[in-house]
């Protein structure tokens, strides 16, 4: 465990130390000042092994249309593989631990009760072990994925996990945070290295590639000791639900069409779908049936989803889709079902019909093709795409977003599939 300097305000400790924190949450923790971190990867130990290597070091390159701004990001003071419970433990009663922030995305939250393979499960053991220890001051739980009232979900799945004396205790001295964070991070492609090392002198294994966009708000509900984030623009509200759902649907809901309409329709990238004609119409679309379940003036929806166009268009950032395609059964139930039943049914929402149509049939496509699916689900969405009559087959992937046989939206679904672009 890192020894805390006397200058340490105190520790953060994060789960999940993929490129989307390395490119967000904790840019903001380094520039808020003063705190040391102690980071726990999702699934394996490369990262953890790569960054420790690194002394924590990595290299930020912030992709403009034109040029690319490279920094060093030197917060991390040691990575752990997310296996090893006992440091998560450690850590979380040491009473100079005072935040935990996550980016376990939305599957993560549904990982069970078991500690070898739930993060929140980890925690609760975590938790444990601060009760036990006799720590007073209160921590807080921030969950920084893309649910709407994440830290809602974050307690449930943590309290579930949690024995009844941890329980009791909780509410005295657990915060638990929602938050809303946007800032699209692809993959970093080849040379990202090369340019970071150019630029600053690093060796660099795992640099991150970012754009220049970033938007971190945070629900201020601490009663203990956090980092001072607002010293990097990071903004504090009581009312945090409207800037979740906004992002998330129309965010994330267009990248959920665009991963998969765009891959239908034969192109690769995020740019290359929103300038894809009928992918676009698509995507305006969703976002007109979006906007219409958000109570916010009409100007802030046009100024947000103008800058969302712009930033999807930037030809340098070279998002793939594919990346953005993991996961869709856990995505579309928070990111389009809701939306088609607030309005009203599939015939009031073509577009968010459109995005789950995408779906089934790209799962279709790359199963029948040999190809992988990146899902929690992936061997029940093989099956289920496997089946040659195009109701059941729409019927049987359907039902993995718990949508039940019979429903208007199977029959929306598989005639929406026969109308997405195709190359």
């Amino acid at each position: 465990m890192t020894t805390p300097s006397p200058s340490d305000e105190g520790r953060l400790v994060h789960l999940g130390i993929g490129n989307f924190a390395r490119a967000h949450t904790l840019v903001d923790t380094q520039r808020a000042g003063g705190w040391s971190v102690s980071a726990f990867t999702g699934r394996t130990a490369a990262m953890a092994d790569a960054l420790n290597a690194q002394k924590g070091q990595y290299g930020l390159i912030v992709r403009g249309a034109e040029d690319d701004e490279v920094s060093i990001i030197d917060v991390i003071d040691e990575v752990y593989p997310a296996d090893d419970v006992d440091a998560l433990v450690r850590l979380v009663a040491d009473p100079f631990t005072a935040v935990v922030t996550l980016t376990i995305t939305e599957k993560g939250y549904a990982a069970g009760n078991d500690p070898a393979t739930s993060a929140p499960a980890r925690l609760a053991l975590g938790l444990k072990a601060r009760r036990e220890a006799g720590v007073t001051e209160p921590i807080a739980l921030v969950s920084c994925d893309n649910l709407t009232g994440n830290g809602d979900v974050l307690r449930e799945a943590v309290l579930a996990a949690a024995d009844e004396d941890t329980r009791a205790w909780f509410p005295d001295h657990v915060d638990v945070i929602s938050t809303m964070v946007d800032r699209i991070t692809p993959s970093a492609a080849e040379g990202a290295a090369a340019l970071v090392q150019e630029r600053t002198g690093l060796v660099d294994t795992v640099p991150v590639v970012t754009e220049p966009f970033t938007e971190w708000v945070v629900e201020d509900r601490f009663r203990g000791r956090r980092p001072a984030w607002e010293k990097a623009g990071v903004q504090f509200t009581d009312d945090i639900e409207l800037h979740e759902l906004r992002k998330l649907r129309l965010l994330n809901g267009a990248h959920t069409l665009m991963a998969y309409a765009g891959q239908v329709a034969g192109v690769e990238r995020v740019d290359e779908a929103i300038g894809h004609r009928e992918v676009r119409a698509l995507v305006e679309q969703l976002w007109s049936e979006a906007r219409a379940t958000l109570d916010l003036p009409a100007a802030d929806l046009d100024a947000y989803t103008a800058a969302l166009e712009e930033r999807f268009r930037n030809p340098r950032l070279a998002d793939n889709l594919i990346r953005i395609a993991a996961d869709g059964s856990a995505k579309l139930p928070v990111r389009a079902l809701p939306v088609i039943a607030e309005l009203g049914g599939p015939d009031k929402a073509p577009g968010e019909v459109a995005a789950v149509a995408a779906w089934t049939a790209w799962v279709t496509d790359r199963v029948r093709a040999g190809d992988e699916v990146k899902d929690p689900k992936a061997d029940a969405i093989a099956t289920a795409a496997a089946i040659e009559d195009p109701t059941q087959r729409v019927t049987a992937l359907l039902a993995l977003l718990d949508v039940p046989a019979g429903d208007p939206l199977v029959a929306a679904v598989a005639a929406q599939e026969r109308r997405l672009p195709r190359p």
